[in-house]
This record gives C-alpha cells, sequence and structure tokens, in this order.
C-alpha cells in the first residue's frame, strides 16, 4: 500500500513533500494510512446510507476518517507552499493504491460491484429522459447505491432494503428525497425549482471551484444545461442533483 496525491501541476518533489507530510501525521497518530483509509469508507458509506442509527462507524473508525482527513489537509499544505491560493485544491487528494474507494465498493459482493458500477451511468440517463416517476429506476438506484444485495425487478415480489425499509421512492416522493438528501448533506442548501423543474444542491462553505461540493440537476451552475430538457418532477431533479453528486464513487 502507498499514498498517491493527485494534485494537478504539482513537481514530483511537491507530491514527495505532501506525502512525507501525511505519513508524519498518521505517525503521529499511532496508526496506518490503511487504518485511515477504512475509517474514511466506514464514514462514506455510512454518508451514501442516509446515517442510519445501527450503522454508525465505530470510535476506531471515527478517529482514523478524523486523522486521514487531518494527513490529507497536510499533504496539501505541504506540497502546495508558496503556491497561488486560488491553485490550491479544496477537495480530498490523497488516496491509499490497491485499496478501494469506497466502503460501496469494498463491502459489494464480488459479482456485483461491476454490475452497479455499469449500471450507475445508465441510471443517470434514465433520470435524465423519464416522463415520470418510474419504480423501476428507484429499484435500480437502490441496488446501484448498495442498499439491496441484487437487483429488484417489477415481476418480482418488492424487496426491502438491508435495513428491512421499503426501497425509497426516488422518483415520485419529494419529501422523502428531501429528508434523505438533508441527513446525508448536513449544512448543505438544497434549492428546488419548479418552473422549470431543476435541483441545486451545494456546500455554502465551500469555493467556487469546488465542483465534487456542488450538484445540479439540469441547469449547472455557471448557466450551462447539463441534459437538453428539464427533469420530470422535482422529486427526480433532486434525486438526479444527488446522484450527480456519486459519480466520483463510480469512475
Amino acid at each position: 500500500m502507498e499514498l498517491r496525491l493527485n494534485i494537478e501541476d504539482a513537481t514530483p518533489e511537491e507530491l514527495a513533500r505532501g506525502v512525507a507530510a501525511a505519513e508524519a501525521v498518521f505517525a503521529r497518530a499511532g496508526i496506518t494510512a490503511l487504518q485511515g483509509a477504512e475509517g474514511l469508507f466506514a464514514l462514506e458509506g455510512w454518508d451514501i446510507k442516509g446515517f442510519p442509527g445501527d450503522d454508525k462507524p465505530t470510535e476506531d473508525e471515527d478517529r482514523g476518517a478524523a486523522v486521514w482527513l487531518e494527513a490529507d489537509k497536510a499533504a496539501t499544505t505541504a506540497c502546495c507552499v508558496g503556491w497561488p491560493q486560488d491553485k490550491v485544491p479544496h477537495h480530498q487528494i490523497m488516496e491509499l493504491i490497491d485499496v478501494p474507494r469506497t466502503r460501496l465498493q469494498a463491502e459489494a459482493l464480488p459479482d456485483m460491484w461491476p454490475a452497479r458500477k455499469q449500471l450507475y451511468p445508465d441510471v443517470v440517463k434514465r433520470l435524465e429522459v423519464t416522463a415520470g416517476p418510474d419504480r423501476q429506476i428507484d429499484f435500480d438506484i437502490a441496488f446501484v447505491l448498495g442498499w439491496v444485495p441484487e437487483r429488484p425487478t417489477l415481476d418480482r415480489v418488492e424487496p426491502l432494503s438491508e435495513d428491512g425499509d421499503r426501497i425509497p421512492f426516488f422518483t415520485s416522493d419529494l419529501a422523502q428525497v428531501e429528508e434523505m438528501a438533508r441527513k446525508a448533506l448536513k449544512g448543505w442548501t438544497i434549492e428546488i425549482g419548479r418552473n422549470p423543474y431543476d435541483a441545486h444542491v451545494f456546500d455554502p462553505a465551500a469555493a467556487d471551484d469546488g465542483d465534487e461540493l456542488r450538484m445540479a440537476a439540469w441547469r449547472d451552475f455557471d448557466g450551462s444545461l447539463l441534459m437538453e430538457k428539464p427533469p420530470a418532477n422535482p422529486a427526480i431533479a433532486l434525486t438526479l442533483a444527488m446522484m450527480r453528486g456519486q459519480s466520483m464513487y463510480f469512475e
């Protein structure tokens, strides 16, 4: 396992300096980078599932995630000494080679992760063009996010999630989708347009170049259109914005 920094335009010397700073943070904390990554995966998995009360990260995982984030910040600071502020990244730049990027991937059945990864762009495309509520899309979102172990279909008895709950109505129930979004993204701003239907979700504390902290359904933050027509209803709009925000996990 080795740490790697993803910082555009950084020299090999700057990257090495950043890695050394991160490794020093792990050493001071008395944990390995792998333990930090596992803690972060646990936190991300809890986030993706909507912060269920019975699946909270352990104290060790919480601490590992906190140390990872501290190390990531230290790596950025050390690597980017003397850089103009507008060039310094404000997102996570550190990864551990040969470790799955997310707990969603790590916990997926070996033969199911490729199917989930392959289905993700199809689900987004169908959300963009569907004319209204579509229960099969609801099922497919649940499968892609790992809420159900197999891909459900309409010709079978509707399954429950792994927590025993009914699969959410992502394409029809705005109140349900909005509740999930507010739990998953505490402190973020959620804006839902009605004429036409659209949705914007963003961290108000994020810099303008923090694209991974800003998601839109139809009209992007720079005014460009992400698809030809607006979503069919506000629930689909918010679901679509949230699914776009998951894209980094399926790269």
